[in-house]
């Protein structure tokens, strides 16, 4: 196989991901020396913001940097006898990286609602649209809560522009104005906070004043109807499917409702609590999430229907791609789902022009997108769990798959294949995030596995039809928690008691012990593997072909199949001539008994002419050689 042809294999096409990697740690290694360099430390003097002069200084010397840092790889990939074009790209894209996120960084931090909020909490008039879901507040002396992006805040008679992301927490008053896709003008509370994915905090009381300016356009009201619709569907299931069957299709758990549209009946918090801790020492709470399973599930099914229908690949991606962009309205925000929208575009647009699935390069590809559009997703944990495990199921589960494979089944080596895969290249973040490892992951996502492409679709299904008829849309519901109460009795028994977890060191530490640990072992299995190929290769030397070796899969199947071969060869007796046969006689042997027509029956008679016009024009085969017993003897009749 030439070069071309092997780099044509998505899945072995690693062009691209230096360049991705690369960028990463470009953006996230600025985004925390910038982080350093202008917040002050607790432990020492307040530092003053960076000047205009600093920053020049850092362009400079970037610039500077760009013109020599690429010159000098250059020629140290000479003598190292590295890829010259390769260190060069790498180099520039972790220059691109860090000019971007440092402008990125600057223009946020001297943003008008930014320095209002470090100066302290205070009360602001702000502009904003809300661009989240409105859900429950994480706080609880506030009832709702729903990021938005500002656009100008007035301090008086001074208005000033802004391009902030704030989450706003607003009581039960001022919930039910925040509707995603409205532009309003809120009075509140901004300060910073350090909880959340979100570092401005804006509190509307209930005796602030809200104004809606712009109420949210005809799609995003239609998308609204969609939601509640199927919110208020789901009311009517169990206290687990309220919970879940919303968080699995549209990845809003049910208790995270905001008190606006609230259900009549209130989830039990306390129980609600209990399930996401179960879920989440599982090691399955990442089905609550919406990501690259929702749209490979859906842009499969329309792929089949438009071959079914034979229409032109064309339109079929163009299909494809209105369809997951849909999915991605109706879902709640998150970097997961923009994340797999783009690469599920990318891969339509490749089935478009006839181009076989890259899906190494389509996933390089959307992290070099996401992170230029927006170097803040660097240092997201939602991002960063979403592509980990997309990275490691594209190279190790086929590989996990083929050695599982020797002693289960293929659907069931597959499922274990991806499983471990992605649960190895996540670990180091998720013990980043909480300093313990979910020891019944791999066992608990086995048996959830099959019940969880059932349930999303008949989930999605009820999102679909919910706001045209919520009669049709609820058994639909129905079967969907049926899947996940599956999911809820395998979290209760496998994440309570003492085993559930592992604790784990914390910090950075933690996750690079483990993940130095995890390649420790991957090196260790790779190096056993061609070891072991290498020793059956000198073994077998000069023949060719697979190497079979015994396993209890392959001899299951060699004895089903030897099975199936004797039942197929058995020899059956015929009747004498002049009797009838047996129910039973085979077809294969009615030579004998077309002697006495006048007994046989029409179809025996068609049976018998069809055997000799064979007979007569080949030899018969072993299978059509019957035997007829006598009292004597045995003779064989054709």
């Amino acid at each position: 196989m030439n070069k071309t042809a092997r780099l044509e294999r998505g899945s072995r096409d690693l062009r691209l991901l230096p360049l991705a990697l690369t960028l990463w740690a470009s953006c996230l290694g600025t985004h925390l020396l910038f982080r350093t360099l202008m917040e002050p430390s607790a432990a020492a003097a307040p530092k003053p913001p960076a000047s205009s002069v600093e920053i020049l200084a850092v362009a400079m010397a970037v610039g500077v940097l760009a013109a020599i840092v690429p010159h000098a790889a250059a020629r140290l990939t000479v003598r190292l006898g590295l890829g010259r074009l390769l260190v060069g790209v790498c180099v520039m894209a972790a220059l691109l990286g860090a000019a971007a996120t440092w402008a990125h960084e600057s223009i946020a931090w001297h943003d008008p609602v930014a320095v209002q909020a470090r100066a302290g909490p205070a009360q602001a008039t702000v502009e904003a649209t809300i661009t989240g879901m409105p859900q429950s507040s994480s706080q609880r002396e506030y009832d709702c809560q729903a990021d938005a992006t500002a656009h100008a805040l007035h301090a008086g008679n001074i208005t000033m522009r802004s391009h902030a992301t704030i989450r706003i927490h607003a009581s039960d008053g001022a919930c039910e104005t925040l509707r995603r896709g409205a532009r309003q003008r809120l009075t509140g509370t901004l300060d910073t906070t350090a909880f959340g994915t979100v570092a401005i905090r804006f509190a509307v009381g209930e005796r602030d004043r809200t104004v809606t300016l712009d109420e949210p356009s005809a799609p995003q009201r239609w998308r609204e109807r969609i939601q509640h619709a199927f919110l208020d569907v789901t009311d009517g299931l169990s206290e687990q499917g309220r919970v879940l069957v919303p968080g699995l299709t549209m990845g809003l758990l049910g208790q995270d409702r905001p008190p606006a549209h609230a259900a009549a009946t209130p989830i039990d918090d306390a129980y609600a609590d209990r399930l996401e801790t179960q879920f989440r020492n599982a090691g399955i709470m990442h089905l609550m999430a919406v990501s690259g399973g929702h749209f490979a599930i859906v842009a499969a099914m329309t792929r089949r229907l438009g071959a079914r229908l034979l229409l032109p690949r064309q339109a079929v991606a163009a299909l494809t791609l209105t369809v997951i962009w849909t999915l991605a309205a109706l879902m709640a925000p998150a970097h997961s789902v923009t994340r797999a929208l783009i690469t599920g575009s990318l891969g339509a647009a490749a089935h478009a022009i006839g181009r076989r699935s890259q899906a190494m390069s389509a996933l390089t590809l959307t992290v070099v997108i996401m992170l230029l559009t927006d170097p803040a997703r660097a240092h997201s944990y939602g991002f960063a769990l979403s592509c980990a495990a997309v990275l490691g199921i594209i190279p190790l589960a086929p590989r996990i798959a083929r050695a599982c494979s020797a002693v289960m089944p293929d659907r069931l080596a597959e499922a274990v294949g991806v499983t471990l895969a992605a649960q190895a290249a996540t670990l180091p973040i998720q013990a980043l995030m909480d300093p313990q490892l979910p020891l019944w992951s791999v066992p608990a996502n086995l048996l959830v596995a099959p019940f969880v492409t059932c349930s999303t679709l008949t989930g999605l299904a009820a999102l679909a039809v919910a706001w045209l008829s919520p009669q049709a849309a609820f058994p639909l519901a129905v079967v969907s928690s049926w899947g996940t109460q599956v999911m809820a009795r395998v979290a209760s028994l496998l994440a309570d008691g003492a085993t559930a977890t592992l604790p784990w060191a914390e910090g950075v530490a933690g996750a690079c012990v483990l993940a130095a640990a995890e390649a420790c072992l991957v090196v260790t299995l790779t190096v056993a593997a061609r070891t072991g190929r290498a020793l059956r290769r000198r073994r077998c030397a000069g023949m060719c072909g697979e190497p079979f070796g015994r396993n209890p899969r392959n001899r299951l199947r060699i004895w089903w199949e030897d099975t199936l071969a004797m039942v197929g060869e058995m020899e059956f007796a015929c009747p004498h001539e002049g009797e009838r046969p047996a129910a039973d006689t085979p077809p294969s042997c009615p030579a004998v008994c077309c002697s006495t027509s006048s007994t046989r029956s029409p179809r025996e008679l068609s049976l018998c002419r069809s055997s000799k016009s064979e007979s007569s024009g080949k030899a018969p085969s072993s299978r059509a050689t019957c035997s007829r017993s006598t009292p004597s003897s045995t003779t064989s009749a054709t």
